[in-house]
């Protein structure tokens, strides 16, 4: 099931999945995946007008998901299942 914009009023899709660690001050970015930890839902609109408080870092990794697709296929099933439990896809 496809998830919805957190943000009050929004209902566009969601294109990414918030974390973050306040210690570290940073913001991830990730492509959203089932089970996956997370904080909220973002669509594209909200995920550009994100701002993190001042002296934190937003690391955006959704396109991190797309360098691993081409190793996600019939021939790797096992490697395809732990990318998948590591939420890196």
């Amino acid at each position: 099931m496809r998830k919805q914009c957190a943000r009050p009023g929004c209902s566009a899709a969601a294109t990414a999945t918030f974390t973050f660690d306040a210690r570290q001050q940073t913001v991830w970015l990730d492509a959203p995946a089932e089970g996956a930890a997370r904080a909220g839902e973002l669509c594209e609109r909200h995920v550009r007008s994100l701002t993190a408080p001042r002296g934190w870092f937003v690391s955006d990794r959704r396109h991190r998901a797309q360098d691993f697709e081409h190793l996600l296929d019939a021939h790797t099933p096992m490697l395809s299942r732990a990318f998948q439990s590591a939420g890196t896809v």
